[in-house]
């Protein structure tokens, strides 16, 4: 008898050891929510679903932000560009006198228009007036000055390209080359933040099993205690009892840091609209199946990747800039001759021409070897750009096809997973009704339950997985951004492997 009450005093004495533990383990909660505060379920909270963190990671976040300055980029460079074919002016006057008189008095002032044309036109509008004693002969006029306007070009060369137009043509692909790159970033971030939200949603969701294990050990812990006080079962089995409190009370702390961390993560996700971090109190949403995909259609998806991925048309458009410059190279192969012709006024009319001015340049190597290297050094461009396309048509064929395998896989084990969670809910119940009738023990329900959490925990796994699985699809296909852009125009804007 002695023994028996000993063990009881023990068994009580663990039980309160135990939920001492659960007090001092559980964080406190602090008056104002903020983003290292958790929501738990009993709180009202709002449900955060995935099209919100995906739509608030556009909107707010400093990577998409930073990621719409491409269009900034973009536009300076097509401005940089058009500055080669603007008229420029250029002035300068010279004036010196010796002993009172004037021994050099010469202005000088231009404009020069460069045409975006064949041949590389250029107008041209001089005037000058050159005075002294000590002047040029070649630059000296009369006290009313001459006045010449007239045109420069290349007969042989630039009819396809020149270096202004070619700038120019590389530049006006500048804005298109700013959407590929932003979309291929913006699903990168997308697919990133997507991972992130199902990680948490999992550790919640996993927290909340744990969370119910808990309630149920400590709720059959005060059941059994009782019962052992009153002599009614041996006093062992509220040992076992305490014993798998403490153990389940171990396993809830540790899904919570998983929680914690998987919510801070997520976390920096989430921007307010004037930059700073968002509060993070949110409720997980409900798992729901994704709808299956027909993996019979994958010629389909591959087109519709081949189509949308980004990195393709990166590369499609790296390919025309380098066929700007192979047509540039090629143009400078032929001899630079430049004719110039200027009809010159002597009187306050300009159109009063009494003049004609001719001339012209010739700048041609013998050998030209730099230009043949640049010709030479684009093809090979080319062709390097040629065999990195069919290693991307590759590359994007494969990711489709393995994004398609793996969901489909993750479908089969997601009703796997909830089968066995099915039958491992109803031996818990007939384990739970044969304790309750005397028939079972205390050890055997405990497996039982231990068995339903697992497959509880396994069920959940399997469909965070279907869903993580189903945003690496969209992000293969290039489509997981399709909701959140409109006719080119990004959520918020002010606009794994690629």
């Amino acid at each position: 008898m002695t023994v028996r009450v000993f063990v009881v005093i023990l068994a009580v004495a663990l039980m309160g050891t135990a939920a001492q533990a659960q007090e001092f383990g559980t964080p406190e909660r602090s008056g104002a929510p903020n983003a290292a505060v958790p929501c738990s379920s009993s709180d009202d909270c709002p449900v955060l679903t995935l099209d919100d963190v995906r739509r608030r990671v556009l909107a707010t976040s400093p990577s998409a932000r930073a990621n719409r300055l491409e269009d900034d980029r973009a536009a300076a460079r097509v401005l940089n560009a058009r500055g080669g074919f603007e008229p420029a002016l250029v002035s300068g006057y010279e004036y010196k006198t010796k002993s009172g008189k004037d021994k050099l008095n010469v202005l000088r002032s231009g404009v020069s228009w460069p045409l975006n044309l064949p041949a590389s036109p250029t107008l041209k509008f001089d005037y000058r007036r050159g005075l002294g004693s000590s002047i040029d002969p070649s630059v000296k006029t009369s006290r009313v000055g001459e006045t010449r306007f007239g045109l420069s070009f290349a007969p042989l060369g630039g009819f396809r390209t020149d270096k202004a137009r070619a700038a120019l043509d590389k530049a006006r692909l500048a804005p298109r080359r700013a959407d590929a790159l932003q979309a291929r970033k913006r699903n990168r971030l997308l697919l990133k933040a997507s991972r992130a939200f199902w990680d948490w949603v999992k550790a919640r969701q996993t927290l909340e099993v744990s969370r119910g294990l808990l309630r149920l050990a400590e709720r059959r812990q005060a059941l059994v205690t009782k019962k052992a006080r009153a002599g009614q079962i041996p006093a062992v089995d509220s040992v076992d009892a305490a014993r798998t409190t403490a153990s389940r009370q171990a396993t809830l702390e540790k899904a919570r840091r998983t929680a914690r961390e998987k919510r801070i993560k997520l976390a920096t996700f989430l921007w307010e609209e004037d930059g700073s971090p968002a509060t993070f109190r949110y409720a997980p949403p409900d798992l729901d199946m994704p709808a299956p995909v027909d993996t019979t259609r994958r010629a389909d998806a591959v087109e519709t990747a081949l189509a949308r991925r980004p990195m393709l048309r990166v590369m499609d458009l790296k390919r025309q800039k380098t066929e700007i410059e192979q047509r540039l190279a090629q143009e400078q192969l032929r001899p630079k001759v430049k004719l110039e012709a200027q009809a010159v006024s002597y009187t306050d009319s300009p159109l009063n021409i009494s003049d004609v001015k001719v001339g012209f340049e010739v700048d041609q190597p013998f050998f030209s070897r730099s230009r043949r290297s640049e010709v030479e050094k684009t093809e090979i461009a080319l062709r390097d750009l040629k065999l990195k396309q069919d290693i991307a048509r590759r590359t994007v064929r494969a990711d489709v096809k393995s994004a398609l395998a793996a969901l489909s896989q993750a479908h089969r084990r997601a009703r796997s997973a909830q089968r066995n969670e099915r039958l491992a809910e109803q031996l818990r119940r007939l384990e739970q009704r044969r304790f309750e009738q005397g028939q079972g023990t205390l050890f055997v329900l405990n497996k039982r339950e231990q068995s339903l959490a697992k497959a509880r925990k396994q069920f959940i796994a399997a469909q965070i997985s279907t869903l993580k699985a189903q945003a690496t699809f969209q992000w293969a296909t290039g489509t997981i951004a399709n909701p959140y852009v409109d006719g080119g125009r990004r959520t918020g804007s002010d606009s794994p492997r690629e």
